[in-house]
């Protein structure tokens, strides 16, 4: 395959993935969906998510004249590994796809641990971001003096992915293996502990086949892909977000308990572009019941 090329659809149960090949060699896959000659928007998945698990009605975006790139970051899905990865290097892969599809200008939107590499490409990209949706998205993890709104966890994390990356790679290890032995199993207990609004939305059997079919997308390569993205999450992110330029769109469910809307705050008085919406009631899932509005709200 050629350098910047784009691949037919790959063969076999997801008709819709594509790949596109980097100049380095790697492959990035998407899904390309919505209106084809609509205003694109490229979706980054959440943390242990891949480019699947998304809204399930594709036919909202076409609706509303949007051209849906849902793109699986390296390591992740069928996208190629990129060794010892930072968050800043997501611009230059997206820069490259967005050249390659032929794409000026292009909004981004991303959901929890998608957010931070939306963010990087609107600190990157000012003259080709648009506006850069944030969906229940975490602040930095690290390189922030007194970060009130870290949890236990998230300073240890923070603490060994320089000395320790290890640590966190065992982690995920684990956390992984449990989710292939049982995937069904792991969902239920992991829907068991969520509060009651997001409980409601995935228990939809369109969201929970998503999000079992996105368990066998993200461990197709093995679990180094998910360790990458973790060490990721636990580094600084490389540039300071008083300098994010772009309009940015932020939404926070107020009751979310994985992603604190503390975060949410945090990003919205760290940004003089930032408008924030903040949901009393609502959760890390709230996308799936906002999808339509969120859309509409990146029109610019």
């Amino acid at each position: 395959m050629a350098d910047g090329s784009l691949a037919a659809p790959l063969a076999g149960e997801d008709q819709k993935a594509r790949c596109l090949a980097l100049r380095d060699g790697r492959l990035l896959a998407y899904d390309d969906v919505g209106d084809p000659d609509g205003r694109p928007v490229m979706w980054f998945h959440g943390f242990g998510g891949t480019r699947v698990l998304r809204h399930p009605d594709d036919e909202v975006a076409r609706r509303l004249g949007v051209r849906l790139l849902a793109i699986d970051r390296p390591g992740i899905g069928r996208s190629s590994g990129l060794a010892d990865r930072r968050l800043l290097d997501w611009p230059r892969d997206v820069g490259e796809f967005s050249d390659a599809l032929g794409l000026g200008r292009f909004a981004v939107l991303g959901w929890s641990g998608g957010g931070p590499y939306a963010l990087a490409c609107a600190w990157a990209m000012p003259e080709r971001v648009t506006v850069a949706g944030l969906i229940n998205s975490p602040a930095p993890l690290a390189g922030v003096p007194r970060a009130d709104y870290l949890h236990r966890v998230h300073r240890a994390a923070a603490r060994a992915a320089g000395p320790a990356p290890w640590m966190i790679r065992l982690a995920m290890w684990r956390w992984a293996r449990a989710q292939q032995r049982d995937p069904a199993r792991h969902l239920d207990e992991a829907v068991a502990k969520m509060i009651e609004a997001d409980r409601i939305l995935v228990d939809e059997p369109k969201i929970r086949s998503l999000m079992l079919a996105n368990t066998t997308e993200l461990h197709r390569q093995g679990t180094r892909g998910v360790a990458d993205e973790a060490l990721v999450m636990a580094r600084e992110w490389g540039f300071p977000l008083s300098e994010v330029r772009v309009p940015v769109r932020l939404w926070h469910g107020e009751a979310d308990p994985t992603v604190p809307v503390s975060m949410g705050r945090f990003l919205a008085r760290e940004m003089p572009t930032c408008q924030a919406t903040f949901y009393p009631d609502e959760g890390h899932h709230l996308f799936f019941d906002r999808w339509e509005g969120i859309l509409t709200a990146l029109d610019r």
